[in-house]
């Protein structure tokens, strides 16, 4: 069997959140990272949006789908509580992360990053030279003129993307168990969701990549600063492990 090809970004949140559901349950694995607005990305962006998996022949769109997909195909280390009310807790955590604070974190913090084009280019040329990142430079407003419309990257809302990340950390806290975790006793998708879509937050030094320096945060200082910033860097000391690409 080939090894599954994860075609992802470096930089985002959603493909991090694959990339360690990978390395969690020890598939070796070849990693293609892409340019935002090279021809392979906006291919894929046609269909859908990265991270995609192709497995065994089939291609795998979106980082929920690839979790079952690896769930269901290679079931230790299990993700899913065995527990059906624990397992519905985790899911619908993860699904409530997806939405309230994956998607809301890139909003408000691409608002917030526009300002500063040096720091932006760096961090979507994550992992490359600094001829790609030149040239990223050049592209940049043009990317940013795609990326406000696509993902609505407005005024308001990012002031209300600001308002459903405090909530989202908010819920951290209320949901967490004497065990540590948000589910029962156990390390589960919940965990792995809430940290991996979080990251920016806490830049825990067990990220696989080089990022650039954080600009100032801005209005998002004090998200940075939650009580749930901690527990995000805790799980990544705990169960983050070391990458498995075995080609990146």
């Amino acid at each position: 069997m080939s090894a599954p090809v994860l075609w992802q970004y470096n930089f985002s949140n959603f493909n991090e959140k694959a990339r360690w559901a990978l390395d969690f349950k020890q598939i070796s694995h070849v990693r293609r990272s892409l340019l935002p607005g090279g021809p392979r990305a906006m291919a894929f962006s046609l269909r859908g949006t990265l991270p995609v998996l192709d497995l065994e022949g089939e291609r795998i769109v979106d980082s929920t789908r690839i979790i079952s997909e690896l769930e269901r195909r290679f079931p230790q280390p299990a993700l899913y509580p065995d527990d059906p009310r624990e397992r519905t807790a985790a899911l619908e955590l993860e699904d409530f992360f997806d939405e309230q604070a994956g998607h809301e974190l890139r909003r408000a913090g691409f608002y917030q990053w526009q300002a500063s084009p040096r720091f932006l280019s760096g961090l979507l040329t994550t992992g490359r030279g600094p001829a790609t990142r030149a040239f990223m430079q050049v592209l940049l407003p043009g990317a940013l003129i795609y990326a406000r419309r696509r993902y609505r990257i407005y005024p308001a809302e990012a002031e209300q993307a600001r308002v459903k990340l405090w909530a989202a950390l908010d819920r951290i806290i209320a949901e967490l168990k004497p065990s540590g975790y948000l589910v029962g006793e156990r390390f589960s998708v919940a965990d792995l969701a809430a940290a991996a879509l979080l990251f920016p937050l806490a830049m825990p030094p067990e990220l696989q990549y080089s990022y650039p320096e954080l600009p100032d945060w801005g209005p998002l200082r004090p998200h940075a600063e939650h009580p749930a910033v901690e527990w995000i860097r805790d799980m990544y000391r705990r169960h983050r492990g070391q990458a498995l690409a075995v080609r990146a």
